[in-house]
């Protein structure tokens, strides 16, 4: 046993001292911080944005216009969430003696759980003004004035020689070298690109779908309310006009068919709450909260975790007993020590440094937690928070040790047979296809966890880590947990006993990889 120490504290520190070791460790931090980084600063870049708005019906401008609020008021809401937590008192941040939040926390939190019904709330409120007094007392001595973001949709004139009476084709064709960008309109004195032309035909009513009518059938795209623009993609402003328009219709038709429309208003906003409730929970805590959501979503990124990590580890061992081969200084080492002392040092000086790479990664991500608070890394800590109280962490530890043990062995004893990186690529794509597999199915999984067809693929040694650390948040069956987990213990043993064979014959084989059936020829061989 103490060989075996040497030889994994031996491969442990070649791998520690290293340049390349430490740069692949933290380069994969850099590279999700830098993509959080500028997700976060391109969601606060926010161009101005010019529109035109051609209403020949004459009801539907203010609808627009509402629309366009709405989603102002959003952007004002998601800045003044920043402004909030970057400057409240650190006493805030902690819930006081009696569990309660401060006003400021409640607003925080219900963004967060559900930004629709907080927008609702804000408007009703007051927005903005009401926050800004409702805040101050949160706020730090020192804390900056909120700046107001500017308004991102800003409606712009028809340039001139374009009459908004003509039709709309005729109309569509004298503004496409401005929707095209090949000619820009003029607001306040400055140059700006039309981003959007959004066109209400005066027919529009004629193609209004109401029920027990068949809908209008028409080859013509054009059709309803016209949302002319070169970018799309971007949804946030056609939804929100539809949605208000569409909310403008249905007020006229309450008004036609001679209902009150603040009756109906109170009415529509009248609900019956539906609990979800968890029959396995305690007594008082059957209620599904955000935070079982987390719990039950968690596993998926525990297992591309696992996946990261594993396959990281099979990659050291591949590069450095190839490596060691090819420079033959295998054959110095086994001059001193058996292939199995060999193989059972370099699986533990690996597995050191797997964990010293999980233990550099998830340092690097509480530093940046608690260096770095906005509403999405504060979201993220709520997230971790409440994984961490969970009793997922157990299940993760078991599956990633069970999971590196058992691919390990497999691609150690590819590594013993294989001279360059090259030759060991072609004898790992059916382990990677392999491994993939219980990847796929992931959501599907979260979806209907106790499913009979993953309850069968959970005994397949190789599926286990994967498929049951994915299950683990709907409590699965004790049959499975302990039946998988004995299968799962005993491959491990054959796999490591079996790669042990293949190891000793083919750590000092030279030439070209072993067929299929040479393979099985070593295994037999044993000694």
């Amino acid at each position: 046993m103490r060989i075996v120490r040497l030889i994994a504290w031996r491969e442990y520190m070649e791998n520690v001292r290293t340049k390349s070791f430490w740069a692949g460790i933290l380069m994969v931090p850099i590279i999700f911080i830098g993509i959080f980084f500028v997700q976060s600063k391109l969601s606060q870049v926010t161009p101005t944005r010019y529109y035109l708005l051609v209403d020949q019906t004459g009801r539907y401008e203010q609808a627009v216009q509402a629309a366009i609020d709405l989603e102002f008021q959003r952007k004002i809401l998601q800045e003044f969430i920043s402004y909030l937590l970057d400057n409240r008192k650190e006493t805030d941040l902690r819930l006081t003696a009696a569990n309660t939040s401060s006003a400021a926390d409640q607003l925080i939190d219900d963004v967060g759980a559900d930004e629709v019904s907080a927008l609702n709330e804000w408007i009703v409120n007051g927005g903005l003004d009401f926050a800004l007094t409702m805040a101050a007392p949160y706020l730090r001595e020192n804390a900056p004035p909120f700046v107001h973001p500017p308004q991102q949709f800003i409606a712009a004139t028809l340039p001139e020689g374009i009459n908004d009476s003509d039709s709309p084709d005729e109309i569509v064709e004298q503004l496409r070298p401005y929707l095209s960008g090949e000619r820009e309109i003029l607001v306040d004195g400055r140059k700006g690109e039309v981003f959007a032309l959004i066109l209400i035909p005066a027919d529009v009513d004629n193609y209004i779908t109401r029920p027990n009518t068949m809908p209008t059938q028409s080859s013509n795209p054009r059709i309803g309310i016209q949302y002319w623009g070169r970018n799309l993609t971007d949804t946030r402003l056609p939804n929100a006009i539809e949605r208000s328009i569409n909310r403008e219709i249905r007020r006229n038709e309450f008004v036609k068919n001679g209902f009150d429309t603040t009756v109906v208003r109170n009415i529509q906003r009248t609900r019956l709450p539906l609990s979800r409730l968890d029959p396995t929970a305690g007594e008082g805590e059957e209620g599904f909260s955000l935070a079982d959501a987390y719990q039950q979503f968690a596993p998926i990124g525990f297992v591309y975790f696992m996946f990261i990590v594993l396959m990281q580890s099979v990659q050291y061992l591949l590069s450095n007993t190839i490596e060691e081969k090819s420079n033959r200084i295998i054959e110095v080492l086994l001059a001193s020590v058996t292939p199995g002392e060999l193989m059972m040092g370099k699986l533990l000086g690996i597995g050191l440094s797997s964990l010293t790479t999980i233990i550099v990664w998830i340092s690097t991500l509480v530093m940046f937690l608690l260096f770095y608070q906005t509403p999405e890394t504060q979201a993220i800590t709520r997230i971790l928070e409440v994984i961490f109280d969970s009793e997922l962490i157990p299940w993760f530890i078991f599956y990633t040790l069970a999971g590196y043990a058992l691919y390990s062995g497999v691609f150690l004893a590819i590594g013993s047979l294989c001279n360059t990186i090259k030759e060991a690529q072609i004898l790992m794509m059916p382990m990677i296809i392999m491994l993939l597999i219980p990847l796929t199915v992931m959501p599907f999984v979260v979806m209907d966890p106790n499913n009979t067809v993953f309850r069968i693929m959970s005994w397949f040694p190789l599926f286990t880590p994967y498929l049951m650390m994915n299950r683990a948040a709907a409590n699965p069956p004790m049959v499975d947990v302990i039946g998988t987990t004995i299968v799962l213990v005993l491959s491990i043993v054959f796999v490591l006993w079996l790669s042990g064979r293949v190891f000793r014959q083919g750590v000092l084989r030279t030439g070209q990889p072993p067929r299929i059936l040479e393979l099985f020829q070593l295994m037999r061989r044993g000694e």
